[in-house]
């Protein structure tokens, strides 16, 4: 005799197809709890039992008072630590587009904490770079770069609208970057950083601070990139 699925399981794979299938595309909202208990003649507390499971999967997500919503496909780097690599590296070949937006490109105070991480003297000046990254016209990331203004005041913002930090640094300045140094942590956003990226204070992120080296372990550029919850690296690890 074939084995039946529980309900709960039932209502999972129907959206499962629905979703695998496009009939229910990315941000797309989905039936009401009470329009699934009553397509498959069970109880709404089972509706929410298989959501659960779909949620915990990364396929869906619940916007309190709006209804549940299918997410959008991930935003994936893969991380080769034996390798310099970027971003930008992953999107080449596929059918997402990349953009950039500027909101800030200034001098900013050189504090005590900014001239540790530069390893700059209290007479050099630092720029701040504030820059919004696009995928498909969608925000996924926001870039908080700071950099010596003395370098900073190399770079054309034409070439910020355009290309990957890392791009200009080694192919616009002529600095080969020889390291990068990488802490991640998951986060809520501030009120500002969470309006750049279109999510609510209360959906977490992923944060990227980082370093550029020289050869010479000279900073060029330390700073913090906010991803919004669609982003995922993967990695590998070799012996």
């Amino acid at each position: 005799m074939a084995h039946i699925l529980p309900i709960y399981m039932q209502i999972q794979e129907a959206l499962r197809r629905g979703i695998a299938q496009s009939v229910y595309k990315p941000g797309e909202r989905l039936p009401s709890e009470n329009e699934l208990a009553k397509q498959f003649d069970t109880t709404r507390a089972t509706v929410v039992h298989a959501m659960q499971g779909l949620i915990a999967d990364g396929l869906i997500n619940r916007v309190r008072g709006r209804g549940t919503f299918v997410k959008s496909p991930p935003i994936v780097t893969t991380v080769n630590t034996h390798t310099l690599g970027f971003f930008e590296q992953d999107l080449i070949d596929s059918d997402k587009t990349l953009q950039y937006q500027v909101l800030d490109f200034s001098v900013v105070p050189c504090t005590e904490f900014l001239q540790k991480k530069l390893q700059l003297s209290d007479k050099e000046s630092v720029h701040k770079l504030l820059r919004l990254r696009f995928i498909n016209q969608q925000p996924i990331a926001l870039e908080i770069r700071y950099m010596p203004s003395i370098l900073a005041l190399q770079i054309e913002r034409k070439s910020l609208e355009e290309q990957a930090l890392q791009l200009i640094f080694e192919k616009n300045l002529r600095i080969n970057i020889q390291m990068i140094s990488n802490q991640v942590r998951v986060a809520l956003p501030n009120q500002e950083s969470a309006k750049w990226l279109n999510i609510k204070r209360s959906r977490p992120i992923l944060i990227r601070q980082h370093s550029y080296l020289t050869a010479e372990k000279k900073p060029v550029l330390w700073g913090e990139t906010l991803y919004r919850e669609e982003y995922e690296i993967h990695y590998d690890s070799h012996r």
